[in-house]
Formats: structure tokens, sequence, C-alpha cells
């Protein structure tokens, strides 16, 4: 086999092999922990619909603060959308929030934000 040959298949294979070290080393690397906010401890709510009014209970069994808010989207055009004030729902509590609409509710769901 001539020289250039050999030089060839000898940088092909170094380049194989380096390329496959970085490549497994990359993958050992675990990813960087992201703060993210679903896995935060957050209250346990419960929403329910009777007619025009939604109400929504809420429980907190972890160590912290959650203020949560009831969001409740009215079906007539007319009918204004209710987005009730934060409350705070400290440890082992429970808070219950209700809100209505004139006619019919299309939607009614929490947020929470958690200090």
């Amino acid at each position: 086999m001539p020289a250039s040959r050999r030089r060839t298949a000898a940088l092909t294979l170094a380049l194989a092999a380096l390329l496959g070290a970085t490549a497994s080393a990359a993958r050992a690397v675990p990813p960087p922990a992201a703060d993210d906010p679903q896995d935060i401890p957050r209250a346990q709510c419960r929403t329910a619909v009777a007619g025009s009014t939604a109400t929504a209970r809420c429980f907190n069994p972890n160590g912290n603060l959650s203020r949560i808010r009831l969001h409740i989207e009215c079906r007539r055009w007319y009918d204004p959308d209710v987005d009730t004030r934060a409350a705070p729902d400290g440890p082992a509590q429970q808070i219950t929030l209700t809100g209505h609409c004139w006619q019919e509710i299309a939607e009614a769901w929490v947020s929470q934000e958690a200090e």
C-alpha cells in the first residue's frame, strides 16, 4: 500500500475515533437542571361550574405559599370575562374562590404563582 493511502487511512481512523469519543462524552454529561416552574410544588385545585357560577376549591399541602386566581370566560360576547384577585393559599390551608357570568360560562380555570 502506498504511503499516501496509509496516511489517509490512519487519519480517517483517528478522526473516527475522535468523533466517537466526543459523541460518547457528550452523551455521558447530564443536562443542566432547569428551574422549571412545573417542578415547583403547587396547591391542588378543583373547579366546578353550576349554571352561571364557577367555584374553585384549592388545598395547599405544601410548605410554601401559593397565590391562586380563578379565571372565567363567559360564553356571550357582551358578558365580561372574570379574573379574581390573587388569593394567598398558605401551607395546609384550603380556600374557595367564586365568580359568575350574567349568562353561561364557556370555561373556568385556575392559575397559581408560588412564592
